[in-house]
């Protein structure tokens, strides 16, 4: 699907689960759901602008934080039009370490539980996390992409997914809007 113009209602859900009218999904897993079959870091297939945003929950930290994190959210931002948004989630590092610490409160098939959110589930050979991010250093990856109005919100209200997750009552998830730049001044 080689994209040719910009889409302003449509937006790119990346390892989406649920289906939801104006997203595309974009998963490495085939399933009925899935729109496109494919590479999260490599988009292209679409012209520069075409999607109005991108939503990706607990995906980014499958990649290596070394090189292919910064690499996939360059690659992300070409895909958004100026102006448009990166909705981003991913295990939030300082909530988890927090839960595996809390030896008083949780057993130790919970801090299991808290590892495998840390490191991944294991259940494939995309289960696997490579990187590890708090707010500080998903907003350093951002900002080196080209993002800018980068902001945690507590939830997007899109979809029902790991980003609403709570796990002994606390929220596990970072929750992030950034957006491309309307201009060219700050286009990488």
């Amino acid at each position: 699907m080689n994209g040719t113009a910009t889409n302003p209602k449509l937006g790119l859900h990346i390892g989406g689960k649920e289906p939801k009218e104006g997203w595309l999904i974009l998963d490495a897993i085939p399933g009925n759901h899935v729109d496109i079959v494919g590479d999260a870091a490599n988009l292209s297939d679409f012209a520069d602008g075409y999607f109005n945003s991108i939503y990706a929950s607990h995906v980014l930290e499958h990649f290596d934080y070394v090189d292919k994190l910064l690499a996939t959210l360059v690659e992300w931002k070409r895909v958004i039009r100026p102006g448009g948004l990166a909705m981003i989630s991913v295990p939030d590092l300082k909530t988890l370490c927090s839960l595996m610490l809390d030896t008083e409160s949780l057993q130790p098939q919970e801090r299991f539980m808290v590892m495998r959110m840390m490191f991944g589930g294991h259940i494939n050979k995309y289960d696997y996390h490579l990187a590890g991010l708090n707010d500080e250093f998903l907003a350093s990856y951002l900002h080196r992409a080209g993002f800018v109005n980068i902001q945690r919100v507590n939830s997007f209200g899109l979809f029902r997914d790991t980003s609403e997750m709570v796990f002994k009552g606390r929220k596990i998830s970072l929750n992030v809007l950034a957006q491309k730049p309307s201009t060219d001044e700050h286009q990488n």
